[in-house]
């Protein structure tokens, strides 16, 4: 998009902020001027301090330009129209399918064999995850609990015919963060690795498979943060990004540079890692709960991998998350980024240049594809599970 205004001129008072996306129905489909780049100074944007509930750029308030109240009403936002038409396609649609409990819910997996989404409730109470069914029209939602139950599981992948969970999984009740595998069909689960030679992890947060089959997981102290868990409360670890390497057991540091590391995904052509650090939303300690500080780290950072697998080099930030924080991140066929952020998902290229987002009226916290052809994104997180209907085709799994 590269609406233009005359030099020296206030563009708010030429150009509006927001306008209509040619092709698409306004304002479902709204696209930015000039990226926003200038606001009128009456420009206000509150921060909400509150976990789960969160600002966002719609919620700004611009006074001198009533166009910006249109932001509110949009389905996507649109930054770059050209790269966005590939995106949406010709009708994309967002769809609110169920209502949940306000707590966080995270770790959605598509399981392609029983064209399930497996997602997780934060709160061990039941010590279920959820199904959503897609065999149904519509989909239906129903819970189910594992044997033994996992607990609390905040990440998941497929792989080679098992969902992989960072969580725990235990008989006893005691919380043993870690990877856990489950058999989708069966509900059995096994403990994978759950243990820095005899330190407890923190939390395991998320994962995602390397290109040469290592598993690679973030790890932070969001676990301290759950009102309900039974475990150990004291840090025995730095956060960290460790990789599990499956056929010798070994587990590896990989990076320390992360105040809370979180989300992670690799590149369709196996080069690049795409890390999310979510250190706004800062842990405490002494008081066990969580606080929203929107000048900490909320930043999707790129690195490239090792010829050898065993790391990445170059790590740099590529995108600020421009509302709350990039928790979960997934990357498309065609190497855009997804991350869920907020009231929302944004769109980016491979090198974090912001094409688009997605809005909705729930916080997202992580995403899926899933679908015979991976076309259908799912969302989870705070009361709300949703579906975006696009073009944007996600990576087939194995």
């Amino acid at each position: 998009m590269s609406l233009q205004y005359p030099m020296g001129s206030w563009p708010a008072s030429i150009v509006p902020i927001t306008q209509p996306c040619p092709g698409y129905e306004f304002p479902s489909v709204l696209c930015i001027n000039n990226y926003g780049a200038v606001l009128p100074e009456d420009f206000e944007r509150i921060i909400s301090p509150v976990v789960g509930d969160t600002d966002t750029y719609a919620s700004t308030s611009v006074p001198s330009d009533p166009s910006f109240k249109q932001l509110s009403s949009a389905s996507f936002v649109v930054w770059d129209s050209a790269r966005a038409a590939e995106i949406l396609g010709p009708s994309p649609e967002v769809e609110y399918h169920f209502t949940v409990d306000n707590v966080p819910h995270e770790g959605p997996t598509y399981e392609p064999n029983l064209n399930v989404i497996f997602f997780s409730r934060l709160r061990s109470d039941p010590p279920a995850q959820y199904v959503i069914d897609l065999n149904n029209d519509p989909p239906t939602l129903e819970q189910r609990i594992s044997d033994p139950p996992l607990v609390v599981p905040c990440g998941s992948t497929y792989h080679n015919g098992l969902i992989y969970w960072c969580g725990s999984a235990s008989r006893n009740g005691i919380y043993v963060p870690g990877l856990y595998a489950m058999n989708a069909t069966t509900g059995k689960v096994k403990p994978v690795a759950n243990n820095y030679f005899g330190y407890n992890f923190g939390t395991c947060d998320d994962l995602a498979v390397a290109p040469n089959g290592d598993i690679w997981f973030t790890d932070n102290w969001y676990i301290h943060g759950v009102p309900d868990i039974n475990h150990n409360r004291t840090i025995h670890l730095e956060t960290g990004i460790y990789r599990f390497v499956p056929s010798t057991g070994l587990i590896q540091l990989i990076s320390d540079d992360f105040d809370q590391p979180n989300g992670i995904a690799f590149s369709p052509d196996g080069k690049k890692v795409y890390i999310t650090d979510t250190g706004a939303d800062a842990i405490s300690l002494t008081t066990h709960d969580i606080r929203y500080y929107s000048y900490r780290r909320r930043t999707v950072y790129a690195a490239d991998l090792l010829p050898s697998g065993t790391g990445f080099v170059n790590k740099h930030a590529i995108f600020l998350a421009q509302d709350r924080v990039p928790d979960g991140i997934k990357v498309a066929k065609n190497g855009y980024v997804v991350t869920a952020t907020g009231h929302g998902v944004d769109v980016l290229d491979e090198f974090g240049v912001h094409i688009m987002r997605v809005q909705t009226n729930f916080t997202v916290l992580n995403v899926v594809w899933a679908g015979e052809e991976y076309m259908d994104l799912w969302m989870v997180g705070y009361n709300g599970v949703g579906r975006v209907k696009w073009a944007l085709e996600g990576k087939s799994i194995s």
